[in-house]
């Protein structure tokens, strides 16, 4: 029987690994620094990938800007802005970019200024108070104007005329002589401003179907504090203008324009909206549109379906500055119209939405207006946004008003505050600061300031 072959060997037992060291590895460590300082480290037969170090500051200027428009909103871009020179430099260089900011991220009102009757200057409602920016920015400012002149021996009165880019616009005609205040709550500054009697009573001083239409504030995101002041009045058949200019500290009175028919511009609804001001005729279809830097006047129609009357119409601006007009019905619907071209190059009225509010409100407020007789006011169309007040009378007497904001893309409504005071409630809205805009070349002492 033959013999059977031998088992095959087992397997060579596998020798244990040795850890490697601290020490040599610090050595290693140590070998590939000193070579690569030195430069003497030759390439190995196995081709490596030598990895570039990418850091935020290489960064290109537009991708700076790209990441900054993502952020939600102007104190978040403040805080990124001043981390260094070269991103403040990249947003006060950039007047585009701000443009494009503003409307992705139109800055919601931080407070309202209310015209109290028999009080001596507006008082200020503030919003959003948890908000940390907010409730920092209503310490830091005065925005209970106690900076303005108050006569305590007499009855002075102080009313808004105008409110935008960060400052507030007031008229006081019971002083001797009346005069008009441009004032800043943020930053505490104030222009008082002489109103002379040919400027708001006409050269004659006649009164005789003489009308004061109010006074704006023209002025833009990019520099609010180079500002001018456009007083408006009217007799039966005409409308004049004036201005007055920070740099020559004077008015300047053009003529009457004679525009016909019984003059019936109504006050306190005018609005500036891309470099004029637009004023609307009481129960008629159209509108006076007056240009700010060439003082001309031209007729703008509404659409057939408009006709203003009381306090239910309102121009206003769209989120990337386009004309639009918004009307309430009666039966509480909102149209919202923007001014486009056709293709034939004509000016016309492009129907947006047609909003129903009555059931947006009841949900809001619930049960505590029902059966009560409420009045809907358009009080401001501003960066895309209509604010609306309802007012109505409660059984004791009392007036009782809800403010609200709303969105015409989305048609979310907000309950911004409600109260008792009237429906002409003026919002604030947070202005971009100085040390933001422009670039002078002044950067490292606005940092300074801005800390």
């Amino acid at each position: 029987m033959g013999s059977e072959p031998p088992p095959p060997a087992a397997p060579a037992a596998r020798p244990p690994s040795t850890p490697a060291t601290a020490a040599t590895t610090r050595a290693k460590r140590h070998n590939t620094i000193s070579a690569a300082a030195d430069g003497t480290t030759t390439t190995p037969a196995t081709a490596t990938t030598t990895a570039t170090a990418t850091t935020i500051s290489s960064l290109g200027q537009d991708l700076f800007l790209e990441i900054f428009l993502r952020l939600p909103n102007l104190p978040d871009v403040v805080r990124a802005a001043l981390t260094c020179r070269s991103w403040l430099g990249a947003v006060r260089s950039s007047p585009s970019f701000r443009r494009l900011f503003r409307a992705l991220h139109p800055a919601p009102p931080i407070g309202l200024f209310l015209d109290i009757h028999g009080a001596a200057t507006p008082s200020f409602a503030s919003l959003r108070r948890s908000d940390p920016d907010v409730a920092a920015a209503l310490r830091g400012g005065d925005f209970f104007l106690t900076f303005l002149l108050v006569n305590d021996d007499a009855y002075t009165s102080w009313g808004i005329m105008d409110c935008r880019d960060g400052y507030v616009l007031l008229w006081n005609k019971l002083l001797k002589p009346p005069i008009v205040a441009a004032v800043n709550p943020m930053s505490w500054a104030v222009d008082i401003i002489p109103v002379p009697r040919d400027v708001w009573a006409g050269r004659s001083g006649r009164r005789r179907n003489f009308a004061f239409l109010g006074f704006h504030l023209l002025s833009t995101a990019e520099k609010p504090s180079s500002f001018r002041v456009v007083r408006v009045c009217a007799d039966k058949q005409r409308v004049r203008v004036a201005f007055f200019s920070p740099e020559t500290r004077d008015w300047v009175i053009h003529p009457w324009v004679y525009i016909g028919g019984d003059n019936n511009l109504k006050s306190s609804t005018g609005t500036l909206v891309g470099g004029s001001v637009y004023r609307p005729f009481h129960g008629e279809g159209c509108m006076i549109r007056i240009n700010e830097t060439t003082m001309d006047f031209s007729i703008v129609d509404l659409p057939l379906q408009i006709k203003v009357g009381g306090s239910n119409f309102r121009a206003g601006e769209t989120k990337d500055d386009r004309l639009c007009i918004v009307y309430a019905s009666d039966d509480f619907l909102l149209h919202v119209w923007i001014r486009s071209v056709n293709a034939d190059g004509i000016e016309i009225w492009v129907l947006q939405n047609i909003i129903s509010l009555s059931v947006k409100i009841d949900r809001i407020i619930g049960e505590r207006a029902l059966g009560l007789q409420a009045r809907l006011t358009v009080v401001q169309v501003r960066s895309g946004y209509v604010y609306l007040s309802m007012t109505c009378m409660t059984p004791v007497g009392t007036l009782h008003c809800w403010f609200f904001s709303l969105s015409p893309e989305t048609t979310d409504l907000e309950l911004l505050v409600v109260g008792c005071f009237d429906d002409r409630p003026c919002p604030y809205i947070m202005a971009w600061p100085s040390c933001l805009v422009g670039d002078d070349g002044s950067i490292e002492h606005e940092v300074e300031g801005s800390h």
